[in-house]
């Protein structure tokens, strides 16, 4: 057993702040949101001591080496604490009760919020699809519903309120292209706004994200769809659809030159070598290498082999380590700036060693994202939310690997094989 995890029974009046304790109770039999937390004022330990407890166990490992003063006795013993101090308790235990009841029915307003948001991103999926597939059949209907999608998506970002970058998780089985389409496409978006783009220009990023892989229509499915590694010649076969898709949408008739470029470029890099032409700045628009980037990021989190996907911090950290020279480096400054020092789908222990999810991500707050926290005393069907930017008690200070948490974590919290993206507004009150 680690030193951490070490307890013994300490005297309710004994405790002092700084304590690390596990009150052993049940989730409605007390007004804290965990029953293991680090006693941070008196006031917490007045509504202890009024839960009827003789002694709760303590983590030495956890409690800021405050054991000894603790152990020596009672700074303010709970028969001799004035009256003033007894009302304030009771005060103090109903308070806390209220914020509990406050932090479920938000939890539930989550979960409605989520199921939204999901069922918006499964019925886009379909729009997605159905558009890919008239690109052949019917290029002017998939271009007019290309464009009122990309209409809809480009509402978020209006001046009336804060976006937010939400997870919505996977199956692997649920995984296709066009989930990849979409989430670049939300991601290029997002990204594109950040940097200030509007109107036109960013309607033309959308839909050049939307329409970017349509060449792999193109591609034999035993290439697009084979999870081991590819051949060298199964690799030139997939490295043209770049240069297939473009002439795919030229031949559309009613696409922007500014999108056929996005879409014959999003693999083409600054240093030229990227493909399908191996073509070098400055011949690469903004609006190419945004995309690119997105599309980077989203093939590093959802690879066709799910066994070789990296949490999306690592795939943060892989763009800034490999892709500063061969793509814009300001361009993934931004993107990394757009997507939050934890991005959506990053797993985090919290300042009081709880563990959550981040769920989704404000630009305007990236080190405080909302938070699905892990809580065994709580079904995981009723598993609290927290909005970090509202805790100013509470802060990020690890990232956890699939490794270093067990299975039951990662079952309560939802996490699936892959993730998938989706905007947000959150108007202002």
């Amino acid at each position: 057993m680690a030193d951490k995890d070490k307890t013994i029974l300490l005297p309710v009046e004994n405790l002092i702040p700084g304590l690390y304790i596990d009150l052993g109770l049940g989730w409605t039999d007390h007004p804290f949101l965990f029953k293991r937390f680090k006693i941070k004022t008196q006031e917490e330990i007045n509504i202890i001591r009024g839960l009827g407890l003789k002694e709760v166990t303590v983590y030495p490992g956890r409690s800021e080496g405050l054991l000894k003063k603790a152990q020596a006795g009672p700074a303010t013993p709970a028969a001799e604490a004035p009256a003033p101090a007894e009302k304030s308790a009771v005060s103090d235990h109903d308070k806390m009760w209220k914020a509990k009841q406050e932090s479920i029915q938000e939890a539930a307003q989550y979960r409605n919020r989520r199921l939204k948001i999901e069922k918006e991103y499964q019925e886009t999926i379909k729009r997605v699809k159905n558009l890919t597939r008239d690109l052949k059949t019917a290029p002017a209907n998939a271009i007019r519903d290309a464009g009122e999608l990309i209409e809809t998506l480009t509402g978020a970002f209006d001046d009336d309120g804060d976006v937010l970058m939400n997870l919505v998780s996977l199956s692997d089985n649920d995984f296709s292209l066009y989930h990849h389409a979409l989430n670049v496409t939300v991601l290029a978006l997002t990204m594109g706004a950040a940097r200030g783009v509007r109107g036109e220009e960013l309607k033309y990023i959308g839909i050049g994200a939307m329409l970017h892989d349509i060449g792999k229509i193109l591609v034999p499915s035993q290439i697009t769809l084979k999870e081991g590694d590819l051949t060298p010649s199964e690799q030139s076969i997939l490295d043209t659809h770049p240069a297939l898709g473009a002439k795919m949408a030229s031949r559309v008739g009613y696409l922007d030159g500014a999108i056929i470029e996005i879409i014959e470029n999003h693999h083409e890099m600054l240093d030229g070598s990227g493909y399908p032409r191996g073509i070098k700045a400055p011949d690469i628009s903004n609006a190419a290498q945004t995309v690119a980037i997105a599309n980077l990021y989203d093939n590093l989190c959802n690879p066709p082999n799910v066994a070789k996907a990296v949490t999306p911090k690592q795939a943060v950290a892989t763009l800034y380590a490999k892709y500063r020279g061969p793509l814009d480096e300001k361009l993934i400054g931004r993107f990394i700036q757009t997507m939050g020092v934890y991005p959506p789908g990053t797993v985090v222990k919290l300042s009081d060693e709880s563990i959550g999810l981040v769920v989704a991500v404000c630009a305007k707050a990236l080190l405080k994202p909302e938070v699905l926290l892990y809580n065994p005393d709580i079904p995981k069907q009723d598993a609290l939310l927290i909005d970090l930017n509202e805790r100013d008690d509470l802060s990020i200070v690890d990232v956890l690997r699939p490794s270093e948490y067990p299975k039951r974590i990662f079952d309560y919290l939802g996490i699936h094989e892959r993730v998938g993206y989706f905007n947000e507004r959150t108007l202002k009150g």
